[in-house]
């Protein structure tokens, strides 16, 4: 029977199509369209992964940003609130003298502290500034209107008294009945908030910022560039790419915010999408450029094998391609790929997993080549996996279903890995596991958490980590906390220099710790300060106390030099000095404080009277202040004298304090102080310009002209402005440069050799002399001296007491009058009493002197009755005394 003729139209058209020359087109279309799906497919995956990345880079930028941000912001509200305390309990004059003393202002470098009455005038400030008005600022408005308890974050502005763009930060004061009484206030420069812009991790045009609740930038680091002031749209989702509508320049960026907790600022970051999407883009051009080739292949393929009709060998080659594809794939992948079959028993329960497939980052982890990783079970790879909970994991992955992900630190010897992140995702009839190696990032982050809570030269705990170990020492018993200052470290430091000095801290940070028991602990609290923090509750604290200070005391070699350095100790014991960190370490310094007034290199136990020689000490420092206002300051002079002529050649200018109720302060108690304040700025611009005009005022009277000398503080030496402010007192006083000599000491000089000697030319070249002062007291080497821009040279005083039974003072004073005159500098000696004295320095070539054997240091009137006198009779009674001869009043 035949079939019909539907049948074989149907039968002839399907043998038709199974023809290769039409089944091969379109078989060849089909894998075509393929190739560019799967290609197309790939490029978004790569594309998802590569944002992927990005969102995590950005999601860590701006968590260590914020974390920044939040130490940054947390330092200035911790000093707001200290501040805040101390002008309620000290009162607005007294508070940062108070706070300087103890080391609890902010580094002047970086932040400046002011104290605001409630009518809105700065009435104090560190470093001192121009005192003005800011009862029209925003901050100070906000204050004076609420106690909202909070702290306030200005705009970026710049005022009278700080011309450089700043932040405030600012705290509502408050007086006894709780009414407004001003504001307290740290400034700083908006850079600081990104100063921690890293290019490796943010690129070349990545964004960091802080923005407040109002959208007003407080400082935005875009690349190298810092702004701030403008307005920006903050994304309100995080990691989102986006051309920022301000600083208009065009960027999209992946960006992100994050509020800081406490304060009405959002943190920013950005990502150049750029930059991040980069390596994306070379995939996806590799992509293309494959997929391109594998489409032309493709076409030669299918038309060799339509004209040839080998349809078989071209399927075999477009399998063996995608093999090869996949296999370079898996082999450059970070993560290790382990495909892997359930192995079940009779009753259907799992009992292994049968490994099916591998990459060679797998191979590399296990040490297993891949033919016999495939031929393995997990139990028999790793035996442990059914103790350690490894095979109960992968069990319940394949039953709940899931992605599933977890970090483990590995304790399994078949794999070469500290640290492990693991990804286990269930498939029919077995599991994926993606294994990836963290150790590296788990490391880093153990040396940041290191970092944060480590001084970073000695490796000693931070003062946050003693106050950490120190409040959990004190809930644990009896604690012996000693606060040690190395003495002689600040004459190291500014001899030798930074490196000497930080040399010198790990040194004596080294064997400081090898002195200590197990269970002691010892931290750098900050500068040449550390903490010692001993269990008190056995009985040989006070030996590791004496073997601590026995260790410092040891000389140390830095800088090709042997140097030596004492400690000073202050103890407080928990609980009868203290019962909590902070009061314990306030009781430890102010014994410190006690050993340092008992001559250094002692230890002095906490009593309570200590405080009370602290608050003479700011009611001195208070009196100071206004000292300068009420005109109580005054100067004497001391004659200089030619040795060989005995002519008066100059004088020395001295500042005394006439206290109403303490009468005369010497300088060997304010000057200190003064320094320590910040106030000898403006007393040595006092001194310096009521000398000059003194000397001036002598000339005009006749008097034979005279060199005034002038001693420079350190600070008034490192002040920018010392030039302008010579210049502008000798303007005023209208004196001659000539008639002017400034006397600098050689410690001060050393501090930054370059910078000194720049400012000494730029004073010698005005017309100034200088001379330095103490000279001997230092470290200050030849090749240095040589490059100073002076004139003359003191003798130390302490050279010149016991010149007259001391070999060795004689050799040292006899060695620098003949390196001066090598030099052809003068020598000048101080604090000649005895006729000995004098005579050894004549004898040995000394041009001049001063001292209480010619004249102790007079009154104005009284040194200029001495120069109106004859040369012998000025000499006879300076050696008198005879101040009513010369008209004046007693010292």
């Amino acid at each position: 029977m035949t079939a019909p003729d539907g049948d074989n139209w149907r039968a002839r058209w399907l043998r038709r199509g199974l023809d290769t020359h039409i089944s091969l087109p379109l078989f060849a279309l089909l894998l075509l369209v393929a190739i560019w799906v799967l290609s197309l497919h790939e490029i978004d995956v790569e594309r998802v992964r590569a944002r992927e990345a990005a969102a995590d880079a950005l999601r860590e930028a701006l968590g260590t940003y914020e974390a920044q941000v939040a130490r940054g912001l947390d330092g200035i509200d911790q000093t707001l609130r200290v501040l805040k305390y101390a002008v309620e309990r000290r009162g607005p004059l007294g508070a940062l003298p108070e706070l300087g003393r103890e080391g609890l202002l902010p580094p002047g470098m970086v932040f400046s502290v002011g104290i605001v009455d409630r009518d809105g005038m700065t009435v104090a400030s560190s470093p001192q500034a121009l005192a003005i008005s800011v009862a029209d600022q925003r901050y100070f408005k906000f204050h004076q209107e609420r106690d909202s308890g909070a702290t306030y974050v200005g705009e970026p502005t710049r005022d009278i008294a700080n011309t450089e763009w700043h932040l405030h930060f600012t705290r509502r004061l408050e007086d006894e009945k709780g009414n407004f009484a001003g504001v307290v206030m740290v400034e700083t420069d908006p850079a600081y908030f990104t100063s921690g812009y890293e290019r490796g991790r943010l690129g070349e045009r990545g964004m960091l910022g802080l923005v407040g609740a109002d959208g007003v930038v407080r400082a935005l680091r875009i690349g190298d560039k810092v702004t701030f002031g403008q307005r920006l749209e903050v994304p309100a989702a995080p990691a989102q790419p986006l051309a920022l509508a301000h600083p208009h320049d065009g960027v999209r960026r992946f960006s992100a915010a994050s509020e800081l907790h406490g304060v009405p600022l959002k943190v920013v970051a950005g990502l150049d999408e750029q930059e991040q999407m980069a390596g994306f883009e070379r995939k996806r051009r590799e992509i293309l450029w494959q997929a391109a080739a594998a489409s032309v292949a493709l076409a030669l393929a299918t038309g060799l094998l339509w004209l040839w009709s080998w349809q078989g060998a071209g399927h075999r080659a477009r399998v063996r391609r995608a093999q090869e594809t996949y296999a370079a794939a898996s082999a450059a992948s970070l993560d290790a790929f382990f495909v892997m079959r359930e192995v079940r028993d009779g009753t259907g329960a799992i009992v292994d997993f049968r490994i099916i497939d591998a990459n060679s980052r797998a191979e590399q982890m296990t040490g297993v080549s891949r033919e016999r990783l495939c031929r393995t079970t997990l139990l028999r790879l790793v035996p442990l996996a059914r103790e350690n909970g490894m095979f109960a994991h992968l069990v319940h992955v394949t039953r709940v279903g899931g992605v599933h992900e977890q970090e483990w630190e590995n304790s399994i010897p078949e794999l070469s890995a500290h640290w492990l992140h693991q990804q286990v995702v269930p498939v029919e009839g077995g599991i994926v596991a993606i294994v990836r190696d963290i150790t590296e990032r788990k490391l880093a982050e153990e040396r940041m958490q290191h970092l944060a809570h480590h001084d970073t030269l000695t490796g000693l705990p931070n003062r946050i980590r003693i106050t950490e170990r120190l409040e959990a020492m004190v809930a644990g018993g009896p604690v012996l906390v000693a606060f040690l200052d190395l003495d002689g470290f600040k004459l190291v430091n500014d001899g030798l220099g930074h490196n000497a000095g930080d040399a010198l801290l790990k040194v004596v940070a080294g064997r400081m710790a090898a002195c200590l028991r197990p269970g002691d602990t010892v931290g750098r609290f900050g500068g040449d300060e550390f903490v010692l923090m001993l269990d008190a509750a056995g009985g040989d604290a006070a030996a590791v106390l004496e073997r601590v200070r026995e260790a410092v005391l040891q000389p140390v070699s830095v800088a090709g030099q042997q140097v030596q350095v004492s400690c000073s100790i202050g103890v407080a014991v928990h609980p009868d000095d203290g019962a909590d960190a902070e009061t314990l370490l306030m009781h430890a310094d102010a014994a410190m404080y006690r050993a340092k007034d008992l001559g250094k290199n002692n230890c002095q136990f906490y009593a309570r009277e200590m405080n009370v020689a602290i608050e003479q000490k700011l009611v001195l420092l208070e009196g100071m202040r206004q000292a300068l206002e009420l005109r109580q300051f005054r100067l004497v002079y001391q004659p200089k004298v030619d040795l060989r002529t005995g002519r008066i050649f100059g004088a020395e200018a001295l500042v005394r304090w006439e206290h109403p109720e303490h009468g005369v302060i010497g300088p060997d108690r304010f000057i200190p102080l003064a320094e320590e304040s910040g106030m000898i700025v403006a007393l040595g611009e006092w001194v310096l310009r009521t000398a000059c005009m003194q000397n001036r005022a002598w000339q005009d009277a006749g008097l034979a002209p005279l060199r005034i000398s002038v001693n420079v503080s350190p600070r008034q030496f490192e002040e920018r402005g010392l030039v302008e402010r010579v210049a502008l007192a000798l303007a005023d006083s209208d004196m001659a440069p000539r008639w002017l000599e400034l006397e600098v000491t050689e410690g001060v000089i050393m501090r930054d050799l370059a910078q000194a000697i720049e400012k000494m030319g730029q004073l010698r070249a005005m017309g100034v002399s200088l001379s330095i002062d103490d000279f001997g007291t230092g470290y200050s080497s030849l090749s240095a001296l040589k490059s100073f821009p002076i004139s003359t040279l003191k003798i130390d005083k302490s050279f010149v007491r016991d010149l007259a039974h001391s070999a060795g003072d004689q050799a040292i004073a006899s060695s620098i009058i003949e390196l001066a005159h090598r030099l052809k500098l003068r020598v000048i000696a101080e604090g000649v009493e005895t006729e000995q004295q004098r005579g050894f320095l004549r004898d040995n070539g000394c041009d001049e002197m001063q001292g209480y054997l010619f004249s102790k240091p007079l009154p104005p009137e009284a040194l200029a009755a001495l120069l109106a006198r004859p040369a012998g009779e000025a000499r006879a009674a300076a050696r008198r005394g005879d101040e009513a001869a010369l008209a004046g009043a007693p010292l």
